[in-house]
């Protein structure tokens, strides 16, 4: 039990789940911003079919990178992050090597190969100017984005936190900034004009060229030279999580490649962007996923299964009682949010917006849940649970392309996220209380109490137009404010230790406006 005890107490040193959070959370909101601002002048700088065009080089992009890496950065992670609480540094610097020589293996010869087929593989980019300079630049930056993935899972491996906030804020900013001038300016020293679509993939290799460096300065220290590592542990573990990495691949992008196959690119664009847009739900589970990830690896090793519940319990109770209400609100104002961000011509995705927007939640707790599957080390079950529910979305998707158009899209990521959370809570129903229903007793009348007052407030500026739509977003939002925080003190959602847990891991600069924060939503009595 002393053992036991220590492992406990190094895991909650070494892997500090709050301020990983806040690291991980400072790193997401800062992506989103960025991400937002790139596409809305993205959809501002090039027609519908251009952004169809970029949609079809981030998939080239993240199907290589997914060739290339695999599961790689998943397996560095835990088994850095057990040979850390295990107290063996030398075995954790000896993980990093294998899996970064490993990954250096695999790279050069695929991005050499499709570097080399590039000229016959343009025929996939069906109209784009200078499609084979296209997929070149983009196979250059798919090679730099896996090493920085890879760096990425160690810093999180040796909980360095810290330092992914560092990469994302020189490589989103770099690549997404420097895409946007080469596409709207070119290079004017040269004499270059505007590149378009070019310029968008150039500013992807040089953001990930400039990050890599970075990153490789960063890692210089964090373990001891030296140490070795067997490969074959890290290959049993990798190679079932390899097939379920490409599976999530279909995940993420099968729905745009049909889209774009049945519809073609003008079609596509708007729905990428829709897509793209949505993804900045995220910014409220993927950092505490990121963080609890090597707790959960760690505290499995120690045979504890309450230890992981536990830490399940806080995770779902967060996620529902943000995300829901989050989510539903988005929903109800899909039509103002869309015209003010995109521009009228994309207010026909408002109905795609809303169902991506719901659906939410399932996203959110499937990915806690299959986390939770890799942290335990049941690749196996993580594989059936992608494979199943993947082929069931892409299959809806390829059904209904036609005749639903983009709405197909939404409704079959929906139908992939609850798959998720059933199979993948069927498969631990033996082994941990998942604790998936934490607080939802109060997160859906939470949602309802925000979602519909601003549904109905939105339907009636839709009908008159009292004033401009700019007006009617703050309007909307300050609404949002008001009930969320309302609704939130009645219930009695939030309880003081919930900002106690954040009062320590923010700066002191910011721990006033918590306080101001935490005096609105919780009521005295909780």
């Amino acid at each position: 039990m002393a053992v036991l005890a220590v492992s406990l107490t190094k895991t909650a040193e070494v892997y500090n789940v709050p301020r990983g959070t806040a690291y991980l959370t400072s790193q997401q909101v800062l992506l989103y911003i960025t991400y937002l601002v790139f596409y809305i002048l993205l959809a501002r700088i090039l027609n519908k079919t251009e952004v169809g065009e970029v949609a079809v080089l981030a998939l080239v992009q993240a199907l290589l990178s997914g060739l290339i890496s695999g599961s790689l950065p998943l397996a560095a992670t835990r088994f850095i992050s057990r040979s850390i609480v295990a107290g063996d540094t030398q075995a954790a610097a000896g993980v990093a090597r294998v899996t970064l020589r490993l990954s250096l293996a695999l790279a050069a010869p695929v991005v050499a190969l499709a570097i080399v087929f590039s000229p016959y593989l343009s025929g996939f980019l069906r109209g784009a100017a200078d499609p084979t300079n296209l997929l070149l630049v983009t196979f250059i930056a798919s090679f730099f984005l896996d090493l920085l993935l890879l760096y990425t899972a160690f810093f999180i491996g040796v909980g360095r936190y810290a330092q992914t906030l560092y990469q994302n804020a020189l490589f989103v900013p770099l690549s997404r900034g420097l895409g946007l001038v080469l596409a709207y300016y070119g290079i004017g020293v040269l004499g270059i004009a505007p590149l378009r679509v070019l310029g968008i993939v150039a500013g992807w290799a040089v953001g990930g060229i400039a990050t890599v460096l970075l990153s490789v300065y960063l890692w210089h220290g964090q373990l001891p030279k030296g140490g070795s590592y067997p490969l074959r542990p890290i290959l049993v573990f990798s190679l079932p999580v390899f097939g379920s990495a490409l599976i999530t691949l279909g995940q993420q992008w099968g729905d745009l490649g049909i889209i774009y196959l049945l519809l073609g690119a003008t079609i596509l664009g708007p729905y990428y962007l829709v897509v793209s847009s949505v993804n900045f739900l995220s910014v409220l589970w993927m950092p505490v996923n990121q963080a609890i990830y090597p707790a959960l690896s760690a505290a499995h090793s120690t045979g504890d299964p309450k230890e992981v519940s536990n830490r399940l319990a806080t995770a779902f109770r967060l996620i529902n009682l943000t995300v829901l209400p989050i989510g539903s609100a988005l929903a109800a104002i899909t039509p103002t949010a869309l015209d003010i961000v995109y521009g009228a011509t994309y207010v026909g995705e408002a109905l795609t917006l809303s169902i991506l927007s719901l659906s939410s939640i399932f996203v959110a707790q499937g990915v806690l849940l299959v986390t939770t599957l890799q942290a335990a080390g049941h690749t196996r079950r993580y594989l059936v649970v992608t494979l199943v529910s993947t082929i069931a979305f892409m299959g809806f998707v390829g059904f209904a392309a036609l005749p639903w158009g983009t709405l197909s899209g939404a409704i079959g990521r929906a139908l992939l996220s609850i798959l998720i959370v059933a199979l993948a809570r069927f498969s631990l129903r033996h082994e941990v209380s998942t604790h998936i229903d934490s607080a939802l007793s109060k997160a859906i009348p939470l949602a309802a109490g925000v979602g519909l007052p601003l549904l109905a407030i939105d339907q009636f500026f839709l009908l008159y137009h009292p004033i401009r739509p700019v007006f009617q977003l703050v309007i909307l939002f300050g609404l949002f404010a008001v009930l969320y925080g309302g609704i939130s003190r009645q219930l009695r959602v939030f309880h003081h230790g919930d900002f106690a847990m954040l009062h320590d891991v923010l700066p002191r600069t910011l721990r006033p406006y918590l306080k101001m924060i935490q005096r609105i939503i919780v009521s005295g009595t909780s």
